[in-house]
Order: C-alpha cells, then sequence, then structure tokens
C-alpha cells in the first residue's frame, strides 16, 4: 500500500464518519423526545433535558448521547440512582439500535483513521 492508497482509504473513512455524524443529527433530530417520553421516571435524563432543552440540535445530539451512554451500562447508572433500570429495560429494542449502532460504528471508523495513520507513519520511514 502507497501513500495515495492510504489517503484514498482515509477520505473514504471520513467520509462514512460524516455520514454517521449527520445521520446522528437526524436522530437527535427526529427520535430523542420520544425516546425520551418513555424514560420518564430516569432522573439523569430528565436533568439532562432540562440543561440541554434550550440548545437546539446540539443539545439534541448531547440528549441523546446521554441515552446512548445510559443503555450501553444500564446497571451501572441504575446501581448510581441515575435511571430506572425497568424502564431503560423496557425501551424497545428499536431505539436502543438507534442510539447505540451509529456510535459504535463511529468507534470503528476513528479506529480505521488511526490505523491507517500508523500504516502512513510505517510505509514513510
Amino acid at each position: 500500500m502507497n501513500s495515495i492508497q492510504i489517503g484514498l482509504a482515509n477520505g473514504i473513512v471520513l467520509l462514512l464518519l460524516s455520514l454517521v455524524c449527520f445521520s446522528i443529527a437526524f436522530i437527535a433530530h427526529k427520535y430523542i423526545d420520544a425516546i425520551e417520553s418513555r424514560l420518564t421516571n430516569c432522573s439523569y435524563v430528565s436533568d439532562t433535558r432540562k440543561v440541554w432543552s434550550n440548545a437546539g440540535l446540539m443539545g439534541k445530539v448531547m440528549r441523546g448521547g446521554v441515552i446512548a451512554a445510559v443503555v450501553m451500562m444500564p446497571k451501572i447508572h441504575a446501581k448510581r440512582g441515575l435511571v430506572n433500570a425497568g424502564e431503560v429495560g423496557r425501551l424497545p429494542s428499536y431505539y436502543k439500535k438507534l442510539l447505540v449502532v451509529p456510535i459504535a460504528l463511529g468507534s470503528v471508523l476513528i479506529l480505521c483513521l488511526i490505523a491507517l495513520n500508523l500504516a502512513s507513519r510505517l510505509i514513510s520511514q
């Protein structure tokens, strides 16, 4: 693999990463209010909603990130009394997938960028 191929691969990964960012913004805009309405007894979610409700789309993205963290680690949040574990468990799997899949995909793409960066450094030596 030469530096041109690594550059093209970086461009493709960055394009995919930007699509993931747009999908996160779309999901936040369309679904966060519906998801929050199903988590009414979770103090962490309601407090986050109060803090970020007037911040527009960025606030919805932040609220979505908090809910995604709760969905990915419900036991830790429930142990600290931040969420109702029953409500998080009853959240439809469709919503859980909407929150977790873009974050997981974005993480994989960032790891790909790191690997490509390391590969370019090894080739240039």
